[in-house]
């Protein structure tokens, strides 16, 4: 039996499965920016210029007002007549200043003049986009201006805009005006973004995930001559891998690529999976899955279903390699004439399954389950006759002519008894971590997946380190430790053995507040307090004792005793004990020093890679 713990990670500038966040920003200029610039409203002929501060004119407010129209893929530069003296058919923006004139957002002056590079001004901004939402003349009263600046207050038109009627616009606030309009409603009452395609959410903002993810393009498979693929020159461009930043210098071959033109940006996986194929969907003609290694994958293009139907390059019983995209779906499939890999694991658990052979037939063999430094679980069918495996053995899957070998395998760990993780994470002693780096710490058949800055400035020993692979540049690529973090165990109270008779002892204790019993096959030579517990199931596979320290001041990620500071675990558990009962609180509710004493619990020094777990808090005397 194993558990295994799963990281939430959490994708701040990227899609995650990408990189961006649906987020409400009709209050926020920063992110009113994005979304415009996504949309390429700003956007002109003329090769507008990015400074926020430059002044807009009204030739390029004629194109952005088209941009954000329905008419925007209807509409170019060119015109078939000169419509004003100081716009003639030949001008830039001739398309587009007769497309708002004829639209009537916009008009001449009374001498016959459009005054193209005249900077547009508030009160005319305003009437161009109100007419834009449907709006006409006859349906204000009085001075049409002035109710037309009534209701782009009422509407909330002018949210982060400070103008008066007469002065000129920035593209900063261009861009905030654009997107009012887009989260506003029109005349019929529908808000406008959504009479345009574009997705909006509860509280009428566009949602920036779906926009973005509506305008990603791939897959592209890091092969051949990809490069010729990206419709825009990579010399600049943005690029993350696995969700962080990274560089062009780090995407390898058949590595997975989806990019957004309007960002100038890759977003590239490196997830493969290795192994037998088991079985492929229910429709062999327009398959939708394969099983590889136990697991099932969703098929996401038209290239990897044709490449396993039936008659296509594959079938059951080939050892093949899977091409996982940025939703952990197969984008493609590599046999292993193309790419021959071998995977390294730690054992999890074995069993007897029934399979299917070369030939057809259903036979029964024993297998077992394996965690690979990426977190990924997989089955390997082995002889049992000739070889035996137990949980915690590093073995090596490897293939020839599409049959898979396994073996145990004992690395070469050319480490020093100490070693450091760089104060930035980046790197391993001598050995820089690659921006796809994965890695696992693992106990007792219990892993988790660890990102490279949790160990930051930590320092380990040589047998801490189980298994790392390295690239064509010297780089980690995948690490499996053993323990490093201390995250492996639930942390909470040992509230002492309930009973025990012969090899079996019975405890209780709390975690996360709630009690509850375990059984040990080894008695627990600790005192009633914290302690770290691997649980599985209703036994206790290990306990970490813990070190105590009195609090003299609380930081909001650390606590400090008299001589050092000491980081918090995420999952910090804080109790108020009373001298019989522990109750679950929070720090901040227990945080005064002056009516509070309070006991720090930590597995190791921060130096190592430790964190404070548990909190015990008490009344001051």
């Amino acid at each position: 039996m194993h558990r295994k713990l799963l990281m939430v990670i959490l994708i701040a500038t990227m899609l995650a499965a990408t990189a961006y966040p649906a987020v409400s920003v009709k209050a926020d200029n920063s992110n009113a920016q994005k979304v415009i610039n996504e949309l390429e409203v700003m956007k002109t002929d003329k090769g507008s210029n990015n400074a926020l501060t430059a002044k807009v004119s009204r030739a390029e407010f004629a194109q952005m007002l088209i941009n954000l129209s329905s008419k925007k893929d209807y509409i170019t530069a060119e015109a078939n007549v000169s419509l004003f003296s100081d716009v003639k058919k030949s001008h830039w923006a001739a398309g587009y200043i007769q497309a708002a004139i004829e639209q009537g957002y916009m008009s001449g002056y009374i001498n016959g003049s459009f005054k193209p590079s005249q900077s547009i001004t508030l009160k005319e901004a305003v009437y161009a986009v109100v007419k834009l939402l449907g709006y006409s003349n006859t349906d204000f009263t009085g001075n049409v201006y002035t109710g037309m600046l009534k209701l782009y207050a009422s509407k909330g038109l002018n949210e982060n805009i400070t103008k008066t009627a007469e002065q000129p616009l920035t593209r900063n606030d261009c861009s905030n005006l654009f997107y009012n309009v887009l989260t506003a409603t029109n005349k019929e009452g529908k808000v406008y973004g959504g009479t345009l395609g574009y997705t909006v959410d509860t509280s009428g903002e566009i949602n920036y995930l779906s926009l973005v993810s509506s305008s990603l393009k791939g897959p592209v498979i890091a092969k051949d001559d990809w490069k010729a693929q990206i419709p825009f020159s990579l010399a600049q461009a943005k690029i993350y891998k696995n969700d962080k930043t990274s560089s062009l210098t780090t995407i390898d071959q058949y590595d997975v690529i989806y990019y957004s033109q309007n960002q100038k940006t890759l977003w590239v996986y490196d997830t493969k999976v290795t192994g037998s194929i088991q079985s492929v969907g229910t429709n062999s003609l327009v398959p939708d899955s394969v099983t590889v290694a136990g697991t099932q994958y969703t098929l996401s293009t038209a290239a990897v279903k044709e490449q396993l139907a039936s008659g296509g390059s594959f079938k059951t019983g080939d050892t093949v390699t899977l091409l996982l995209g940025n939703d952990n779906s197969v984008v493609y499939v590599l046999g292993l004439e193309e790419l021959n890999v071998d995977v390294t694991g730690l054992v999890l658990s074995t069993g007897r399954h029934s399979v299917t052979n070369a030939k057809g037939e259903y036979v029964n063999t024993a297998y077992m389950t394996l965690v690979n430094a990426s977190g990924s679980t997989f089955e390997q069918d082995y002889d049992s006759t000739s070889i035996s495996y137990t949980s915690g053995q590093l073995v090596r899957i490897t293939y020839n002519d599409g049959v898979s070998t396994a073996a145990f395998y004992t690395p070469v760990i050319a480490l020093p008894a100490s070693i450091s993780f760089s104060a930035d994470g980046t790197s391993l002693g001598d050995y820089k971590l690659s921006s796809s780096v994965k890695i696992l710490d693992y106990k007792n058949g219990f892993y988790t997946s660890l990102y490279t800055n949790r160990l930051a400035g930590a320092m380990i020993s040589s047998g801490n380190v189980i298994y790392y692979k390295l690239n064509s540049r010297s780089e980690i690529t995948e690490l499996i430790l053993n323990n490093a973090s201390g995250d492996l165990y639930e942390y909470g109270i040992n509230l002492g053995l309930k009973s025990g008779s012969g090899s079996t002892f019975t405890y209780q204790y709390l975690l996360n507040g709630k009690s509850g019993t375990a059984a040990s096959s080894e008695f627990i030579p600790v005192d009633v307090g914290p302690l770290g517990f691997l649980l599985n199931g209703t036994e206790i596979s290990a306990t970490m004792k813990l070190v105590s320290t009195v609090v003299k001041s609380v930081g909001t990620t650390y606590i400090q005793d008299s001589s050092a500071k000491y980081l918090l675990s995420e999952k910090l558990q804080v109790y108020f004990y009373d001298g019989v009962d522990y109750s679950q609180t929070t720090l901040s509710k227990v945080s005064n020093l002056a009516k509070y004493k309070l006991t720090a619990y930590y597995d190791k020094s921060t130096a190592l890679g430790g964190r404070v777990r548990v909190i015990i808090a008490q009344n001051a005397e």
